[in-house]
């Protein structure tokens, strides 16, 4: 958690807020923290023609197969398990080609003993000829705070991709020191066998990256942290982005990966695994250099607007929160610099704060207008007040309930044109704003 109720003590504002729009804006959502018995299943990195699956159970000798609308049945390419050393569950990642776009495909986990269906779900690979790209930003998915109704609602919204962008697990919950490999494991099965995404029927295809709790703890670095690759491998088992199932995918360093979706471009960028304590004067404090370096390329190749997606925020330098402004500014200023002498436009998203918000960047900043689109949270705890109480001179909308970020985007002539809607999980709107860039 990185807003603090001292904080707010310190503003004098955290009691007269609260008591003033407590009970009327922050109504109390269903919740289900239980854990469920049946196959977890996350459908990750997807094209045109193939997909890929990971499946928490506590079983591996299982009959895995998908089935199209003529009742055709294809077998997976591979069916790779994944293992702790005692721990119950297990993850089977599971990988499909030769597919069709526009087909609705059923993914069948059948008992070879018995015969009998363990688990059907429905899902489909991508539609790259649609005019328009449909995408959910997502962050902060505390599973004790776990409310199913606004996965609902994302899943009826009918986005073609999800992007994850930070704290998918509270890794660090629970643990009374920074959470070792085992205890990494554990919590990321705790959250898988809770959140309704992955109990969903209809699979939307997830592409992810980590902040601080689903790295290791809260505010975590690369120096304050002992598994950092134990940490990189635990991740990228529970999810599913091999790039061998999917050529819109690069992976880059740590658990970055680039996401080349008709002509929209998506860096899903690697905060923690070279990140450097907070006020390091490091050129490349933030991310390294190498990503760093990786990321810009991306940019200088795309022909219209990149989105960069952070799991802590860009712009905002609040002083008790992290973002790349506050904590690194050296490699900030050094970094927009470098944005500047680069003709292609890039659009900022970001989480961790437990509110949403749209900053608009001034042209003096990157050298256009622009904006940071910051999705927080699908369900943490929250404050009453935020963000009003939270001083930010470029925010143009904000909302403190539970929520995430829909956008439906369209790139024509190095033109985006986009609208950005912010949904509560009863599906009222929060904010919603059209934007060009």
């Amino acid at each position: 958690m990185k807003i603090q109720r001292r904080h707010f003590l310190k503003l004098g504002l955290f009691q007269a807020v609260a008591l003033g729009t407590a009970q009327k804006t922050f109504s109390a959502p269903v919740r289900s923290t239980a854990q469920r018995a049946e196959p977890s299943i996350l459908q990750g990195a997807t094209d045109d023609t193939r997909t890929q699956f990971s499946i928490v159970y506590d079983r591996t000798d299982l009959e895995i197969y998908a089935v199209n609308s003529q009742g055709q049945r294809r077998l997976p390419d591979e069916v790779r398990p994944i293992s702790f050393p005692n721990h119950p569950k297990k993850i089977l990642k599971v990988f499909f080609s030769n597919l069709l776009p526009n087909e609705t495909y059923h993914l069948n986990i059948m008992d070879p003993l018995t015969g009998k269906t363990i688990d059907e779900r429905e899902f489909q690979t991508l539609d790259l000829n649609k005019p328009t790209v449909r995408f959910a930003i997502c962050s902060c998915m505390n599973e004790k705070e776990h409310s199913p109704d606004i996965w609902r609602n994302m899943v009826n919204n009918k986005p073609d991709v999800l992007f994850f962008i930070g704290d998918s697990v509270y890794a660090d919950s629970g643990s009374s020191g920074a959470p070792d490999p085992a205890y990494l494991w554990q919590r990321f099965c705790e959250a898988r066998s809770t959140l309704e995404i992955y109990f969903s029927k209809k699979l939307i295809p997830i592409f992810a990256t980590w902040d601080d709790h689903d790295f290791g703890f809260n505010d975590a670095n690369s120096l304050s942290y002992s598994f950092v690759k134990e940490s990189q491998q635990n991740f990228l088992s529970f999810f599913a982005q091999d790039e061998s199932h999917c050529r819109l995918l690069e992976k880059g360093p740590g658990v970055s990966s680039a996401l080349k979706f008709r002509n929209h471009l998506f860096l899903l960028l690697d905060d923690r695994s070279f990140r450097l304590p907070r006020g390091s004067k490091e050129r490349y404090a933030h991310w390294g250099q190498e990503q760093e370096t990786w990321m810009l390329n991306h940019v200088r190749q795309n022909q219209g607007p990149s989105w960069l997606m952070n799991g802590s925020q860009f712009f905002p330098a609040v002083p008790w929160k992290e973002s790349v402004s506050g904590d690194h500014p050296f490699q900030f200023q050094a970094f927009l610099q470098e944005l500047k002498s680069i003709p292609n436009k890039v659009i900022f998203a970001s989480g961790d704060v437990h509110y949403s918000e749209i900053s608009r960047i001034e042209p003096e900043a990157v050298g256009y207008e622009t904006f940071e689109f910051t999705s927080s949270s699908i369900h943490s705890r929250n404050f009453p007040g935020v963000p009003d109480v939270i001083p930010n001179n470029r925010r143009i909308a904000g909302t403190g309930q539970r929520n995430y970020i829909m956008v439906d985007s369209e790139i024509s002539g190095g033109v985006s044109v986009f609208k950005a809607t912010s949904y509560a999980g009863n599906n009222s709107v929060k904010f919603q704003k059209d934007f060009k860039i």
